[in-house]
């Protein structure tokens, strides 16, 4: 059967909004997602807990807010950072990737670049949303952010470093789109492009795991599911790329079969011709 490319792209969005409603609206819904710390690690306001309305008080896990934090809001804004990072990780930045190597030519292209840019723009949104959380809230009698807390820290602070990454990926993808179009080869921004992309993406899923668990109010009916759907993307991801590269290497190995017997049909003819 033929390839649709608009059937693909009517395919690949569906999966997209059903998994996103799934994640934002499975069991015990409301409260979890990003990054927030367990018992073991002292957890930073107890939504549940008729004392922690503010920052001004402080709660029974031993953290409390800067003056005029408030928890529900907080609560709220931690929940849609998860999900915001979770759209931008597990599905639109590897579907962006997945499109380019199955949709022919230029609508591929296309549809990488329109993908790619909306999955930076909603990361962008998550980083914000983390960035405010982590302004926000204190470690008691100390008066320091969660960056100061190591069994805290690990996740913002990834989080950051992909954000740094992601910011210049879109220049890598224009000299690496640029350079291939002219020369039809690829040179280093090429693979910077590529490693960029990919070990990025891959460290986002795992630190998105990573917030997770940080977080005591995130159910694990949404943490099955956080994880069942980034492995089958991640894989299936890896899978279209593999698969891209063997094609690719076998088809330049052709190319570099036909231009050698074809040299070699010039110099034979070239010599009989001498003759």
């Amino acid at each position: 059967m033929p390839l649709k490319p608009h059937l693909m792209l009517s395919n690949f969005i569906t999966l997209t909004c059903l998994t996103t409603i799934i994640l934002a609206r499975g069991p015990g819904a409301g409260g979890g997602g990003g990054y927030n710390s367990g018992s073991n690690s002292g957890n930073y306001y107890n939504p549940n807990n008729p004392d922690d309305r503010n920052g001004n008080s402080e709660n029974n896990s031993g953290l409390r807010g800067a003056p005029g934090f408030d928890v529900a809001s907080a609560s709220h804004y931690r929940y849609v950072h998860g999900i915001l990072a979770a759209l931008a990780m597990v599905l639109l930045f590897p579907i962006g990737s997945i499109l380019l190597r199955v949709l022919p030519g230029k609508i591929g292209l296309y549809a990488h670049a329109v993908f790619q840019c909306l999955a930076l723009c909603i990361y962008i949104a998550a980083v914000g949303l983390g960035i405010y959380l982590v302004s926000v809230v204190r470690i008691p009698g100390r008066s320091v952010t969660l960056l100061s807390n190591p069994n805290i820290n690990y996740h913002p602070i990834i989080g950051l470093v992909l954000f740094g990454l992601f910011l210049i990926q879109p220049v890598l993808g224009v000299l690496h789109h640029l350079r291939f179009r002219k020369i039809q080869k690829r040179q280093i921004w090429s693979w910077l492009h590529l490693f960029n992309g990919r070990v990025g993406v891959t460290i986002g899923i795992i630190n998105g795991a990573l917030g997770l668990n940080l977080s005591n109010n995130a159910s694990g009916y949404r943490k099955r599911v956080y994880y069942i759907v980034a492995a089958v993307v991640w894989v299936l991801w890896m899978v279209v790329a593999i698969v891209a590269e063997l094609k690719r290497f076998r088809r330049r190995r052709e190319e570099e079969r036909k231009r050698g017997v074809k040299d070699l049909g010039a110099v034979v003819g070239g010599g009989m011709q001498y003759k």
